[in-house]
Formats: structure tokens, sequence, C-alpha cells
């Protein structure tokens, strides 16, 4: 089931789970808004340090450039935005701007991230740059100013972005600051995504950080959040849902096989290892319905609220029917039932997930293959249904692009510490990241 196909059957999954207006949440509740329809929020969760209410789930803006859109994500309550400078080449802090003219400032809570890829930045350019984001946000001030998912601690640490954050601070034009991180960038020779944010948590200055949790990719975010929490340091999630590799692969393996071309070396060894699963996961069928992607969604979004120190969750939201899936799942409760499934889904697909921010692959590709960032770009593709953005990253490549993996000896798969077919599925990767 792709994202568009699992928008069409998430209402009825969503009901089929009792989420009534009625469900006890297991937070501070808040009261329904009368303006807007659609589901509202009923959680809130103080955000670390910050002091700031925010809802459970927030607003991930990659996309969003659609003032009305915007504005009834407000309506429904969710007052956590995350935006960044680059988004849209700024037109996502321009329709933040726009719908927030008539809104209460301090009722939202508005973050947005620099790219930054040299620890000497000065701090003028911090500055600069911060600014004409303040510009087109159309706002005094923003609540956090991030980095941008920095590749090393070096540029985590940069003086002239910490001057810069400091002047900010003292004029009021930034409130607090924090850091976003999911792996590595293109062949950037990057330190893990567990030690850039432990070592955020020691620098001392960082009071929010954006990073990858979800319920395959679950060791290195539960020692993240450990250290997060002995720090009072905010925690709001990304890449929640892991669903939908495994059928990915699968309509990426049909399309070559019915190319007409000859197979390639890497496909035999897949193809017997898809059905492999494919009879596990018949023996789960009954039991667990592992074929039904919207109510794994459901279940994978509800695991990573249930966490105690998550503060909020940052979803893609690009219509209506997506943000009142996601506001619906606001307050809810992870079941006996739904937790056995995604065991059950984890066991018999977690060999097919590449884990985002994992890149323990990387150092032994001999060609500087970037792994967890063309993942990350399917991801976007088939997952996230951002297709042009994925594409365009991946045509950004300036080198290491994945047709160089068909023929390789497959050292990454030799080194993958989750026995992933990973060379096969960079291949199809490929495939899929140029329409091939």
């Amino acid at each position: 089931m792709d994202r568009r196909r699992f928008i069409g059957a998430s209402a009825s999954a969503l009901a089929s789970f009792g989420l009534g207006r009625g469900e006890q949440a297991f937070g501070q509740t808040a009261q329904s808004s009368t303006s807007g329809g659609g589901p509202k929020i009923k959680e809130y969760r103080t955000l670390g340090r910050t002091g700031f209410k925010v809802s459970d789930i927030g607003l991930g803006g990659g996309e969003v450039t659609d003032a009305a859109l915007f504005e009834a994500v407000l309506d429904r309550g969710i007052n956590y935005i995350d935006a960044a400078e680059n988004y849209v080449n700024g037109q996502v802090e321009r329709t933040i701007g726009k719908a927030m003219k008539n809104r209460d400032r301090k009722s939202v809570f508005i973050t947005t991230k620099l790219y930054l890829r040299d620890a000497n930045v000065t701090k003028q350019e911090v500055l600069d740059r911060s600014r004409k984001c303040l510009e087109r946000l159309e706002t005094d001030y923003v609540d956090c100013l991030q980095i941008h998912c920095p590749p090393t601690t070096a540029i985590l640490k940069a003086p002239g972005f910490h001057d810069a954050v400091k002047e900010l601070k003292a004029e009021g034009r930034v409130r607090f600051c924090g850091l976003s991180q999911h792996g590595s960038q293109w062949n950037e020779a990057p330190e893990t995504m567990e030690q850039i944010l432990m070592a955020a948590a020691e620098d001392g200055r960082f009071d929010l950080a954006l990073f990858v949790y979800n319920f395959i990719q679950r060791d290195m975010g539960e020692r993240i959040l450990k250290a997060f929490k002995e720090k009072n340091i905010a925690a709001t999630i990304m890449k929640a849902n892991p669903v939908g590799t495994y059928t990915w692969i699968q309509q990426e393996v049909e399309k070559v096989k019915n190319s007409g071309e000859k197979m390639p070396e890497y496909l035999p060894a897949l193809l017997e290892r898809v059905k492999k699963v494919a009879d596990q996961a018949d023996a789960f069928k009954n039991t667990y319905n592992l074929t039904n992607d919207a109510e794994l969604l459901v279940a994978a979004y509800r695991f990573v609220l249930a966490h105690p120190d998550v503060h909020t969750v940052c979803c893609m939201v690009q219509n209506y029917d997506e943000l009142d899936t996601y506001a619906s799942l606001s307050g809810t409760r992870l079941s006996a039932p739904e937790e056995k499934k995604l065991a059950a889904y984890a066991e018999t697909y977690g060999q097919f997930y590449c884990r985002h921010a994992c890149g323990q692959c990387e150092a032994d590709c001999p060609r500087g293959v970037p792994v967890n960032a063309i993942m990350r770009f399917r991801h976007y593709f088939s997952a996230q249904g951002r297709e042009k953005h994925a594409m365009a990253e991946y045509a950004g490549l300036e080198t290491g692009r994945a047709d160089l993996c068909a023929g390789c000896a497959g050292y990454c798969q030799k080194a993958c510490p989750h026995g992933l077919p990973i060379q096969a599925m960079l291949t199809l990767a490929h495939q899929t990241l140029t329409l091939g």
C-alpha cells in the first residue's frame, strides 16, 4: 500500500481503533477548538526546559506552502511548527508568516533551521541568515533556532553559530537553541546521530533536538531519550513510521522481472529472501494482519507517542485528509494487541528496513556511496509521497550514486549490523529515484 492508498484507508483504520473524542488521553487534556472542522489535539506536553506546552502531534512543515492548510493545522490545536530556511526555497517560512498574521504569536512554538556545513562559519553569516528567516516568517522572534543536521561535533560547536545565538537571544529574536539529526548527508565522513546528539547533551547550550525514533529504530533513540531526560532537553521526533519498505521492494522487484531485460546478479538472492519473508508473514497474517499498512501506521505513531520522554512527533501533512489522520492520534494509547502487531512486523520485515541514522556500513564502501542519505531519499519518495523532492535530492549527489552498486562485491552488505540486503536495496533505490 503506497502513501496515497494509505490516505484512502486511514479513516476506516482510525475508526476501527476507536479514536473518538471521548477516548481518555494520558497527558494534559485540551478543550476542542470551535474553529475549523475535523479532530482536535487532545494532549499537550511540557517541552523540556523551555516550559512551553506543545501538542503531542506537531507539524513537520517540509513542503506545506498552502496557507489555508496551515491555518487548518492551527485550528486543530497543533502548536509546534518545524521549519527551515531551505524548505521549498524559503516558501514554507513565508507560508507560516501569512497564516500567523491573525493569530496569537505566543500560542505557537515555531522553530527554524540553518543548514551549516563549516565549523568556521562566521557570526555575521549566521546573523544575516537568521534575520532573513525572521523576515520570511514575518515575526519578531523564533522560539528555537536549530542547526540543520550537523554532520560533526565540530559544526555542532561552531563558535560563529553560538556567538550569533547569544546576540539574537539578547535582542529577543531567538528564545532557545537546538539541532536536528537524522544521520549522514552526502559524503561527509560523518559521526553518527547518537554521537552528535550525545555531544549536544553534554555541551549544555542546546535546549531541543529533532531526531529519529521508531519501533524498529529504537535502541539508539532510547539511549538519546534517556540522556535528554537527565538534562531536561526537549525531544521532538521525526520518521516515526518505518512501515512500507517491504512493499516497495516487492513493487520494484516486479518491475525488474517484467522489464524483459537480463536479470541482474543481485536479484535471484533477493527474490528468494522476499519469498521466505512472504511465507513467514503468512504465518502471522490471521493473528496480526501485517499487510494492512494503515493500521500499522496508527500503531507506529502510537508507539512513539507512548514514550513518556517524547514531547511531540512531527508529521508530514500535505492535505486535509492527512491532517485529520494525524490529529486523530493525539492523546491516544498503544494497545497490547498493537504492541504485539509491531513486534511481529519488526521480526518479519525489520530485515528490510535500512535504519535511519545508522550509517555503520558506509566506511566499508570503497566508492563512497552515502547509503544513509540514499535510503532516506527513497523513504521520502515511497513512504512520504515527496517524489520530486526525493528525486531532486538524489540527482544532486555529486558522487556515489547507487548505480555503482550493482556490480560491486557488496562491502556494505557484509558490514550491515542488521543483515540487510542493502546492496540490492540501493540498486532498487536508484531505479526508484531515477524512475528507471
